[in-house]
């Protein structure tokens, strides 16, 4: 049941409108996909360039503020190595007066002051040594508390007079940088104190950052620790920062935000570019949902189009096959009385056109030769009350037939000549065994007359060669089967009845078979009449009389063979011994 379902669902079993409509629609949907995907490319590339563009911004900006980094270090270290400032420290850590320490420690301070007003962005510098002193040059609005300031100095010693860095946090937003003082003089290497220089990260990136606070903003992560972040909105996740390079888009703050970062070789920071992907590419989504309505319409328009076309197509199939309906029950008049002109020369118009004609002509004929039989039957009759002799019937049926040819009915004259033929051989008594080849004439005689009759319905196949038809059968032998054949398998079926007649020789017999394509039997029915206990209708030859004649002639080991399968027809095979090919 879900076989036969399935096919009628499939492709080859759909109305042509409807396989009209579904190319169209897969073409359509084909080009879709073509389009969109060009789209994609296109935006993809955007994207590419979009990121190309940022990831150089980013560039400058990290060169510029790593450049701010790298004077910084240069300051302390200039700082460190003053000359004038080593000979101050090495006093101040030599004196016991301490109004020269402090007048000491005064130029000290005014000469750090000096050095920091080269760098704009350090808010100030602090100096503390083993001694205690503690001085502070500029100001700050926020100052690291003591814990950090222990933390910065042990990493500063350890440093050995390199400079250190200490990264911002929440607590204290700027960015430190130490580095421990040591003696170039006498004393060589002797630690001469800690500076602490307090850099404000937010004005450097302000300077340096290529990006403008409406269009989007710089943040900067070490590792996962935000090192500059102007707001709490965007947090990088671990992929980003574990790919070191390269953009995507997410959402930050509840916008969709175009993000391109990389990461600094020399620092070890990784800046992010979070940039307002509404606003960059409010033309490219517009462009995108103005495309995507186009195709829409597009394809609406070209369903409503294709659906007109693939109408105006099959609404006459629709009608012509609504006729063959009718034609199917014999309805001819309600076809002659609807069919509607038609002005359509294509192949449509023409298929109409001659179909109608057609039909026309086959009313005709039916008429013509329903008034033909009643004739016929009227004389049988007549010819039965009168007792007429075999000879006055042969002689009426060679007129029919030279009627029916002078009025140019050959189907007429052709059915006329095979029944008068197999009536002249069904009636002469005086012969009882003929050769294959003539018993095929008759058999041929008579399958004319029922295809005549059946038309289209009825298919008969001869597959004998000519070879075997020297070998002797009785009269009679093949017709009755094959009529049997018509009657149980053609009356019997809905669809056509293929009778097929073949020969196969075997090594001591010739086997001539007789098969249908009709509904077969059942095993109970096949054994019945296996043993010829099958009750019989007709009062013809039965298939036990030519079963016992063929033994009769040939011995035992000839004979009628039955087989059948249910559903799927019938077969009655004539075996004959090859004996009978010289027996007269």
């Amino acid at each position: 049941m879900f076989t036969d379902r399935f096919r009628r669902i499939s492709f080859r079993d759909m109305k042509i409108k409807h396989k009209l409509m579904v190319v169209m629609m897969l073409l359509i949907v084909f080009f879709c996909l073509v389009v969109i995907s060009c789209l994609q490319y296109i935006f993809h590339a955007y994207d590419e360039m979009l990121y190309a563009q940022s990831a150089q911004t980013i560039n400058n900006s990290i060169g510029d503020i790593e450049n701010e980094i790298r004077n910084i270090e240069k300051l302390s270290m200039t700082i460190a190595t003053d000359t004038r400032i080593q000979e101050q420290l090495t006093k101040v850590k030599e004196m016991t007066n301490e109004y020269e320490r402090a007048q000491t420690l005064t130029d000290f301070k005014n000469k750090i002051f000096v050095y920091m007003l080269t760098e704009k962005h350090i808010s100030s510098i602090h100096f503390m040594n083993d001694s205690g002193y503690s001085l502070l040059v500029g100001q700050s609005a926020q100052m690291p508390d003591e814990s950090k300031k222990e933390e910065v100095i042990i990493e500063a010693r350890q440093a050995k007079g390199g400079n250190v860095w200490a990264m911002p946090d929440a607590e204290h937003p700027y960015l430190l940088a130490a580095r421990e003082i040591r003696s170039t003089g006498a004393n060589l290497l002797e630690p001469l104190g800690t500076l602490i220089f307090q850099v404000n990260l937010d004005s450097v990136v302000q300077q340096h950052q290529t990006v403008s606070k409406d269009s989007g903003s710089l943040y900067i992560w070490k590792g996962n620790q935000p090192i500059y972040a102007p707001d709490e909105g965007f947090q990088p996740g671990m992929d980003m920062i574990d790919s070191k390079q390269g953009y995507t888009i997410q959402e930050v703050d509840g916008l969709s935000s175009f993000i391109a970062y990389t990461t600094s070789k020399e620092t070890g920071w990784t800046y992010f570019s979070v940039l307002s992907y509404n606003d960059i590419f409010k033309k490219k989504n517009d462009l995108r949902l103005a495309l995507l309505v186009v195709v829409l319409l597009l394809f609406i328009t070209v369903i409503a189009i294709s659906y007109r076309f693939a109408r105006g197509i099959t609404k006459p199939i629709e009608h012509l096959t609504q006729q063959m309906r009718y034609a199917e029950k014999g309805d001819f008049e309600w076809i002659v009385t609807h069919s509607p002109d038609t002005d359509r020369s294509d192949e449509v118009g023409y298929l109409q056109k001659r179909f109608f004609i057609m039909i026309r002509r086959i009313d005709t004929l039916i008429e013509e030769n329903y008034t033909r039989q009643m004739l016929l039957k009227d004389t049988e009759y007549r010819a039965l009350q009168a007792q007429i002799n075999p000879h006055f019937l042969y002689n009426t049926l060679t007129s029919i037939n030279w009627m029916a040819r002078t009025s140019g009915q050959a189907a007429i004259s052709s059915m006329v000549e095979s029944l008068s033929r197999l009536l002249r051989n069904a009636i002469s008594n005086n012969v009882q065994v003929i050769t294959l080849g003539e018993e095929i004439g008759l058999l041929q005689d008579y399958m004319n007359i029922q295809k005549v009759r059946f038309e289209s319905e009825l298919q008969f196949v001869l597959d004998i060669d000519e070879r075997f038809y020297m070998y002797r059968i009785p009269k009679m032998s093949l017709q009755p089967i094959a009529e049997n054949a018509i009657k149980h398998g053609l009356e019997n079926m809905i669809g056509n009845c293929k009778i097929t007649v073949a020969a196969v020789e075997r090594d001591q017999s010739l086997e001539i078979s007789v098969s249908d394509n009709g509904p077969g039997m059942d095993e109970k029915a096949l054994e019945l009449l296996r043993v010829f206990a099958m009750p019989s209708k007709e009062t013809g030859i039965g298939l036990k009389n030519i079963h016992e004649r063929l033994r009769l002639m040939f011995g035992e080991s000839a004979g009628l063979l039955f087989s059948s399968v249910e559903g799927h027809g019938t077969q009655v095979t004539i075996k004959i011994p090859k004996e009978g090919e010289s027996d007269v």
